[in-house]
């Protein structure tokens, strides 16, 4: 049997030399992810809800212009959703975010309409946490203030109608209606069905508002 010393030489050549490329990719991946804990271990001292939010309660129009809302609206809000954002039980209890930490990050997620990215950098938030975030804050939303939209039946619209005709002089009208894309990945097999005029990929969020500026009707 004939063997060749030189190809098994460069076999192991080879083998060195991706095992020296895998251990400093690694080493690099290892590096990485100590850096970004870094920075996310420090979110209750520099986050920007441990920074800015006791801020911007005392500058009502800034807190307007970053959450959509004033601050006894949030307030109320917070008291309402709390009960469904417990938070659970975890191995490092001073690292846990807490449910006015959540719902102001995903507020202001909300009110910007984009920028998931940023918004979780700014926080000090794993991006792929801040969407679980996002999940758990709609649903509380959903479950807390789904009771306060009224069936949207001959009632509602009449009584529309009349705040209309009373309050504004606009006759024969039962709501404001209106609605915004809201930018989405295509879904799998979707082809262009969600592809929308403005050249992107989106849902669209519909709502109608009565004469008092309350919501009577959503659709997703």
């Amino acid at each position: 049997m004939f063997i060749d010393s030189d190809s098994d030489s460069d076999l192991e050549d080879a083998i060195l030399l991706y095992s020296a490329v895998l251990a400093e990719s690694i080493k690099k991946q290892k590096k990485k992810r100590q850096n970004k804990s870094i920075y996310l271990k420090k979110r209750q001292k520099s986050g920007r809800f441990a920074r800015d939010f006791q801020d911007l309660i005392k500058d009502p129009i800034r807190f307007c212009e970053n959450f959509h809302m004033d601050v006894i609206t949030f307030q109320r809000i917070l008291s309402m959703v709390t009960p469904y954002l417990k938070p659970k039980k975890m191995t490092r209890p001073t690292d846990g975010i807490s449910p006015n930490q959540k719902l102001a990050a995903v507020l202001e997620y909300f009110a910007c309409g984009s920028l998931q990215r940023h918004i979780a950098s700014v926080h000090r938030i794993s991006k792929q946490h801040f969407g679980k975030i996002i999940d758990e804050v709609s649903i509380a939303l959903i479950s807390a203030l789904n009771e306060y939209i009224p069936p949207y039946d001959a009632n509602v619209m009449i009584n529309a109608a009349n705040d209309f005709n009373y309050q504004w002089n606009f006759p024969n009208c039962v709501g404001s209606i209106d609605g915004k894309h809201i930018a989405i990945k295509c879904p799998p097999k979707a082809g262009s069905m969600f592809f929308n005029y403005k050249g992107y990929h989106s849902i669209v969020l519909l709502a109608v508002a009565d004469a008092k500026y309350k919501f009577s009707y959503i659709d997703v």
